[in-house]
């Protein structure tokens, strides 16, 4: 990259101003940093869910996309999260985002079983990636109002500086797909996603009660709901939690389905336990 222009080297000064400015400009509502299980297991199946209703649109849809489909993936599940709450910026609303970048952070710095790991060669972006993206947009969706951000999630500014432009990058595109394959307003759809729920194993701890967070949340219907009002989907699909033995999800072309494990749900739940201590050691 080339020398800056002197409006982005301006802001770029300010920025870094900004960071080492008044607790007022870098410190969240305190009830968006108040740790709660069933928000952060909640908080993280959405996301996941939409994040394996990023590939299903990509392949049942035929979306083009340039670059690695997992980033591509995120950046579906992610504004999806993001606009389906566009209307309720409050703590609750800061809590279930920074939730979710909390997640990538915990299994950045988890130790891993190389089975585990993701590697250079992966198809997958490193968890410090993922961690640093979702970070980006989450900031560069409301830089004004998002000043705490980078000082809360350690975003450089050499990175905070053009969030705002990759955020509105990715609403254009979210804003295409729609035009292209959008369902028009007020006709039913031809095609739904259902949802079905496969019983717990009982080898799963608190398994009935991690599945009546999700179920009482009623985010996965209201997921299944939003894809199918929202797209012209080509068949009827699926979307099914079920026991899967390990902490995994994802879209079956094959089985016209997205599955989202239980073992994810208790990994969720189990990285959720260490919040407390990740939120005590934010950056000062």
């Amino acid at each position: 990259m080339g020398a800056w222009p002197e409006a982005r080297a301006l802001c770029l000064c300010a920025l870094v101003l900004l960071a080492d400015g008044s607790p007022a400009q870098s410190t969240p509502p305190a009830a968006a940093l108040h740790s709660n299980e069933a928000r952060f297991v909640t908080a993280n199946a959405e996301f996941t869910l939409l994040h394996e209703m990023g590939h299903l649109l990509i392949a049942e849809l035929q979306l083009p996309v340039l670059g690695r489909e997992e980033d591509a993936a995120d950046q579906l599940g992610f504004i999806s999260l993001f606009l389906s709450y566009d209307r309720h910026r409050d703590a609750g609303f800061y809590a279930k985002l920074l939730d979710v970048a909390d997640y990538w952070r915990l299994e950045w710095q988890r130790p891993k079983p190389d089975n585990e790991e993701v590697h250079p060669w992966d198809s997958h972006g490193l968890d410090a990636q993922r961690f640093y993206n979702l970070a980006c947009l989450i900031y560069g969706s409301d830089p004004d109002e998002l000043e705490w951000v980078p000082h809360l999630t350690g975003l450089p500014v050499e990175r905070a500086l053009y969030c705002d432009q990759e955020y509105a990058q990715v609403r254009r595109a979210l804003a295409w797909v729609e035009a292209q394959h959008g369902r028009p307003p007020g006709t039913p759809p031809e095609h739904r996603l259902r949802v079905l729920y496969d019983p717990p194993s009982t080898r799963l701890k608190d398994g009935p009660r991690l599945l009546e967070w999700v179920r009482g949340s009623g985010l996965v219907e209201a997921i299944a709901e939003r894809v199918s009002q929202a797209y012209r989907l080509p068949r009827p699909l699926t979307l099914r939690l079920s026991n899967c033995g390990a902490a995994d999800a994802w879209y079956s072309r094959n089985g016209a389905e997205v599955v989202l494990c239980y073992e994810s749900l208790a990994h969720f739940r189990n990285l959720a336990r260490q919040l407390p201590r990740l939120r005590q050691a934010e950056p000062d």
